[in-house]
């Protein structure tokens, strides 16, 4: 048995795509793995050295990206002629560079990460060129990503249905929740298995389920910052408030690739981006609450009920409570609640969000009690081994 791995982001320490594939594929044995990564040329993935003997060619990616979509008729006609080159002319040559390194790794099986239209668009072809079964991934809906990237109307029709006929040809799928593997199997007829980033039992931390100090209240936040409105409006309540919680000066410890918009400098605590270890360390060690915010967008609804953000499983490592600032019918809102590892803020304005630190300042009882609960959820949910178990349902082993 071999399988061909399909996608876009290779197995990689600095993209968090990249860090859950590698998670993934450190599951199958040893010489059952190749790679065909068709990767965004402005990337630069770190590649683990222990998957450094797995065989892999890289590609470039056509650009996704259209600058048309609300602009002028002109500039509107120029994007759709240009995705419509990109279907009719670049697909098929990658096409057949996957299907020619497939076959020269004698892959037996196709597993596909359905991330943009280029996946989208040629993991049918290279699952039949190769003769092969299909295991499909999807890390979010791909509505969301063809309105964020401009794609046309028309397009975006084309790619919607060849989503749809790529899921239900799969025999099984990898989902971003559990709400998403629901749905699918119900939509598709295929079997669904939600896959979501993890980590090592060793890595999870078991604070004191209770404020660090008397003085001050440290926010953690990881990972990108998507979400802007909820955001600012986070933002916006501690600036009114003074940068204060009940009388404790706020920090904002920030642990990714950018610095955020809103908090200055004196109360910002930026650490750039950290490996997962070091991570749930800063956030377990240095932080009291741990913020997650969500878009309320109407535009978003779908990926607010089928995704899954992919910071939580390290908060949850961390230990500390979840400040879930989201709609309550996210499925990572669904999930704090029934587990008591977070609290949900399901207004989207500044006093709302500013209520949900008062709470968890305030009240030493709730705090202990979602502080435990994040941390069996870890436990429950989120280790290798359940990751491992999950993995090996999907691919068939």
């Amino acid at each position: 048995m071999k399988t061909l791995l399909l996608t876009d982001i290779p197995p990689s320490s600095n993209l968090t795509a990249g860090i859950v594939t590698a998670q993934m594929c450190r599951c199958i044995p040893p010489g059952e793995l190749a790679i065909f990564c068709v990767q965004n040329p402005h990337l630069h993935p770190e590649l683990y050295s222990d998957l450094s003997h797995v065989p892999m060619r890289v590609v470039p990616k056509p650009n996704e990206l259209n600058a048309g979509k609300g602009r002028s008729p002109i500039r509107c006609a120029s994007a759709i002629l240009a995705e419509t080159y990109r279907r009719m002319q670049l697909i098929t040559p990658l096409v057949n560079q996957a299907v020619e390194f497939g076959k020269e790794q004698r892959a037996t099986a196709l597993w596909a990460i359905l991330q943009g239209q280029t996946m989208v668009r040629m993991t049918g072809s290279v699952a039949q060129g190769l003769g092969v079964p299909l295991r499909t991934q999807v890390w979010d809906p791909l509505g969301w990503w063809l309105s964020a990237h401009g794609v046309d109307a028309f397009n975006t029709r084309l790619d919607l249905a060849l989503f749809d006929r790529t899921l239900k040809r799969s025999v099984s799928c990898a989902t971003a929740s559990w709400e998403m593997a629901r749905r699918y199997e119900r939509k598709y007829g295929t079997i669904s298995h939600p896959i979501i980033a993890s980590l090592d039992q060793s890595t999870a931390r078991k604070p004191e389920p209770k404020l660090r100090c008397q003085d001050d209240l440290a926010i953690g936040m990881a990972g990108q910052f998507y979400a802007s409105d909820e955001w600012n409006q986070l933002a916006w309540s501690l600036s009114l408030a003074g940068w204060q919680v009940n009388g404790r000066k706020v920090v904002v410890r920030v642990l990714g690739h950018q610095k955020p918009p809103g908090v200055p400098e004196e109360h910002l605590d930026f650490q750039g981006w950290q490996p997962q270890t070091r991570a749930v360390e800063l956030l377990s060690e240095t932080c009291d609450i741990l913020y997650c915010p969500y878009p309320f967008k109407a535009s978003m609804v779908e990926v607010a009920e089928l995704s899954f953000p992919s910071k939580i499983p390290t908060y949850l490592a961390a230990g500390r409570p979840i400040l879930f600032h989201g709609p309550k019918y996210a499925n990572a809102a669904r999930y704090l609640e029934e587990r008591r590892a977070g609290f949900i803020c399901r207004a989207m304005e500044a006093d709302a969000v500013y209520d949900g630190l008062l709470h968890l300042v305030e009240d030493q009882d709730l705090y202990k009690c979602l502080a435990e609960g994040a941390q069996n959820a870890f436990h429950s949910d989120f280790t290798l081994e359940r990751l491992s178990d999950a993995v090996r349902r999907f691919l068939g082993y």
